[in-house]
């Protein structure tokens, strides 16, 4: 087959320059196409990242938050520990005042009577017992009694004097013994 052109020459270029015209137009229509297209995606890339973004920030910040809850329960906890260990501290150096007043009065002899008895568990000696009695047999009794007592320690008998009424007006001096104090509970 054998194709014979009858066309003018320029007829022939206006044809021709019509099909490249076309063609450029269509190449640059498929270019907008793409570059519409390309757009649309990065659009839609970058919608999803902020909406990504947003996520990821309010969950930093609800972390954030519970950090911030973590470390005031563990200040707390803390606390409460630091405060477990002071009221255990306390209560091994707690006196009970009313098992060392028994104690006195189970360990005194009949004859001896009590004038003044001062109490101070901070320092040695941490008691100063005055009294009258009629003899120092009570005295040397009341004495080792204190002594062999087990919430009194280091008894040293300070002085004694003959007094009003033939009574012997005498000072002891001992200390507290902190383990046999115990707490005693009722049934």
């Amino acid at each position: 087959m054998v194709n014979i052109n009858l066309l003018p020459p320029e007829l022939k270029l206006r044809r021709i320059a019509a099909k490249r015209n076309a063609s450029l137009v269509s190449v640059c229509l498929v270019f907008v196409i793409i570059f519409m297209v390309i757009g649309v995606i990065a659009k839609s890339f970058e919608s999803t990242i902020i909406t990504n973004l947003g996520n990821a920030t309010s969950e930093v910040e609800k972390e954030k938050t519970n950090l911030d809850e973590y470390n005031d329960y563990k200040d707390l906890a803390l606390t409460i520990n630091d405060r477990s260990l002071a009221a255990d501290e306390i209560d091994k150096t707690r006196v009970f005042w009313s098992q060392v007043i028994q104690e006195l009065a189970v360990n005194t002899p009949s004859d001896v009577q009590y004038n003044s008895l001062t109490a101070n568990g901070d320092k040695t000696p941490n008691f100063t017992l005055q009294g009258n009695t009629t003899s120092e047999r009570e005295i040397i009794k009341f004495k080792d009694k204190l002594e062999n007592s087990r919430m009194f320690k280091n008894v040293v008998f300070k002085s004694s004097n003959l007094g009003e009424n033939q009574k012997l007006s005498f000072t002891l001096e001992f200390d507290l013994e902190q383990r046999a104090l115990k707490v005693t509970t009722s049934q």
